[in-house]
């Protein structure tokens, strides 16, 4: 099957086939994203998802097929890719700020290029006013609730000015309200950075009208959504 979108995409997949040693998740598909674009990605637990994201990334190999990002192999244009997991696990101590967290992941900083001045101060400010942030940014990381902490982790994926941006469930453990905060920072991002988002989830509420299309993973297949009615049937999407 062919998945195919826009002249010039930033991610090509040619017959390429997910899987774990020699266990594939789906069959052999095709797929082309260009730039600014909003994908949602959907299916069950353990179709493939997150799996497709890691091997954007290049930490995971595919089983089979062609993967080119940037018109390059998986892995070699990272510093263009930010990727927000649907866990993590930070060793903080109790007085380090969000704003310390999100200044510490400007990849400048690790060549020890003299960086931290009002330039990237001013850029925090814009980045934590973008995702709503701003209130709190300076507070303790630590004492925030998750909704906030996810918005800080976004403000830290867009730091480095990416151009693309992959999301594993960030709507999950969030409140109503958080859940329509971190939408509406997205939306702003996508407006604002001109930058291509994939997004996992398996609530697509209020998040489905947001988006260009939806790359579904069911039955073993992988396949192209462009309208809502295609994923009615799949019982593991909120709609």
């Amino acid at each position: 099957m062919k998945l195919s979108l826009m002249p010039e995409p930033i991610i090509k997949c040619h017959q390429l086939v997910l899987g774990y040693g020699k266990q594939a998740l789906a069959q052999p598909f095709n797929l082309s994203i260009g730039n600014n674009q909003w994908f949602g990605i959907v299916g069950e637990n353990g179709s493939g998802k997150s799996t497709f994201l890691k091997s954007i990334l290049g930490v995971q190999r595919t089983l089979s097929g062609q993967v080119s990002i940037f018109n390059k192999a998986p892995g070699i244009c990272n510093q263009w890719i930010s990727y927000i997991p649907q866990e993590r696990v930070l060793n903080l101590g109790e007085r380090i700020s969000g704003r310390t967290i999100v200044k510490a992941a400007y990849r400048a900083n690790r060549f020890g290029l003299p960086l931290w001045g009002v330039s990237l101060n001013k850029k925090l400010d814009r980045l934590f006013a973008m995702v709503g942030a701003s209130t709190y940014a300076t507070r303790p990381f630590q004492t925030l609730s998750g909704g906030q902490k996810k918005r800080l982790y976004l403000a830290q994926a867009l730091i480095n000015n990416p151009k693309l941006l992959l999301l594993d469930e960030p709507l999950s453990d969030l409140d109503p309200q958080a859940k329509q905060d971190f939408i509406h920072a997205l939306k702003q991002i996508h407006q604002q950075q001109q930058l291509t988002l994939l997004i996992i989830s398996h609530d697509m509420h209020e998040i489905a009208h947001q988006l260009d299309h939806f790359i579904h993973f069911k039955e073993k297949q992988v396949h192209l959504c462009e309208k809502l009615p295609c994923l009615l049937e799949d019982k593991s999407v909120i709609l």
